[in-house]
């Protein structure tokens, strides 16, 4: 018995990470890059070194965090305050926004307006929301909606009257009133929802895989720079593999046994291009028409000074600022950047707004435009631009029933599990998506493998609330 693992990501390392602490098969990774961390990797530049963004650690599950941390030593973490603002009309809000910060932003009368338009909503009964605007409009009002969230909704995915329920009842967790007076009223700082601190691997997310990598160094097969051709199907059941090495295009078949499985932390639509014969030739084009995905620019800047934000990250609705969020490597680790700091500018790239076609030059200096508008007119000593390309999900009205149907039909082939950020269209952090790789592993090894208890397991890993 073998399980493959398609996709060196943190899904598939905690998922190879799961079966050798349970003792379990043999396993062969396959991943198309030759390092390990998907868009959770670290990477060498200009005498330091920076993850792909900020990919803060932090769960309410304290069991999925313990069980990460024994991945390295004590003195292998570090504990970061979270701190993060709302650069917006020229001002910084503390995030979650304080009464006071949005009072000396918006004026006393539009506050007021806000703040009643707000206890209207809460004391209201509401109707079943179908959009991201609906649902927050119904929790915040719509003063405090259009101030605050509608900006960054329209950079990040788009029109948020087109956006899926799930995506703003996922990402924005909002505070009751009792939690809004207690703030007003100087009683209480921090809402209950939120993070104020977070952990994070010393020297960047590498640690981690390095450490799953060495330990299942003698149980399975990496097969780094391998890419996925074909998912040979014979009846219901993956009966072999076809890989392409991406420096040479030499393809290698790997012919499955009777009891090999196949995880697949693949893009769904992607996936579902691959099996030969398909199991629906609907499939594929339908999952591209739904599963949007937009594309995410990261424009890195290296600066002489020793720090530049006090922040770890800071988010930016303004639409005349190109990037959506920055953040400083410093703020999660200063010994990864001795020469200097490096500042990361995240870009969404959508339909309506193509930065991914931009040249390096044009991206760099609307970057350097919009720091200096937000008070940070430095002249950057280095700068690098990173395109991935079909990152980000963006969920519209109607995508879950798409997603939950080509998710049966793959389920109907009977040794394939799609998993993951990717796998299951789910848009969540690194350590969520470890949790679903560990979750994978424990459904394997069990006793009970009917499609009944898969179905509770995939279910179980469906809603994540982010906790920003």
């Amino acid at each position: 018995m073998t399980v493959f693992i398609l996709g060196g990501g943190p899904t598939g390392l905690a998922l190879v990470d799961g079966l050798v602490d349970g003792d379990g098969p043999a396993f062969v990774l396959v991943e198309r890059e030759r390092h390990l961390g998907g868009l959770a990797t670290t990477l060498d530049w200009d005498g330091g070194s920076h993850d792909l963004g900020p990919h803060k650690l932090f769960s309410t599950d304290r069991a999925l965090v313990e069980r990460v941390r024994k991945l390295l030593p004590e003195d292998g973490w570090l504990t970061r305050p979270k701190r993060s603002r709302i650069f917006m009309r020229g001002r910084y809000l503390p995030y979650p926004p304080s009464p006071l910060s949005l009072v000396r932003v918006f004026g006393l009368r539009q506050f007021s307006a806000m703040l009643w338009d707000y206890a209207v909503a809460r004391l209201s009964a509401r109707g079943e929301a179908k959009t991201f605007e609906d649902d927050l409009r119904a929790r915040l009002g719509g003063r405090l909606y259009g101030a605050l969230f509608a900006p960054i909704a329209r950079k990040l995915w788009g029109d948020p009257a087109t956006l899926d329920v799930k995506l703003s009842r996922g990402r924005v967790q909002t505070p009751s009133i009792g939690e809004l007076v207690l703030t007003l009223l100087r009683i209480r700082r921090r809402s209950a929802f939120e993070a104020t601190e977070f952990f994070y691997p010393r020297g960047g997310l590498r640690r981690l895989w390095a450490s799953v990598a060495a330990k299942g160094a003698s149980r399975g097969e990496w097969l780094l720079g391998w890419e996925v051709a074909r998912l040979e199907i014979t009846g219901e059941h993956v009966s072999a593999l076809v890989l392409r090495h991406r420096s040479d295009s030499t393809e290698r078949t790997i012919p499955l046994q009777a009891d090999d499985v196949v995880f697949s932390t693949l893009p769904l639509a992607r996936m579902a291009e691959l099996l030969h014969p398909p199991p629906d030739e609907h499939l594929a084009p339908r999952l591209r028409a739904s599963l949007l995905l937009n594309d995410l620019v990261l424009v890195f800047l290296r600066f002489e000074t020793r720090s530049l934000l006090d922040d770890s990250w800071i988010f930016v609705p303004e639409p005349t600022i190109a990037f959506h969020r920055i953040s400083e490597q410093e703020s999660f680790d200063p010994g990864m950047t001795p020469e200097g700091t490096i500042v990361c500018c995240e870009i969404m790239s959508g339909p309506t707004h193509r930065w991914i076609d931009k040249p390096d030059e044009e991206l760099v200096a609307a970057c350097r435009q919009g720091l200096a508008v937000m008070g940070f007119a430095l002249a950057p000593v280095a700068s690098r631009v990173i395109r991935l390309r079909s990152s980000y999900p963006v969920f519209v009205p109607g995508y879950d029933e798409v997603l939950r149907g080509a998710l049966a039909v793959l389920d109907r082939i009977g040794n394939l599990r799609s998993i993951g950020r990717q796998g299951a269209f789910n848009y969540i952090g690194s350590l969520d998506a470890m949790d679903i790789g560990y979750g994978a592993a424990r459904w394997w090894l069990s006793a009970d493998r009917r499609a009944a208890s898969w179905d509770r397991e995939r279910e179980r890993t469906t809603h994540y609330p982010v906790l920003d």
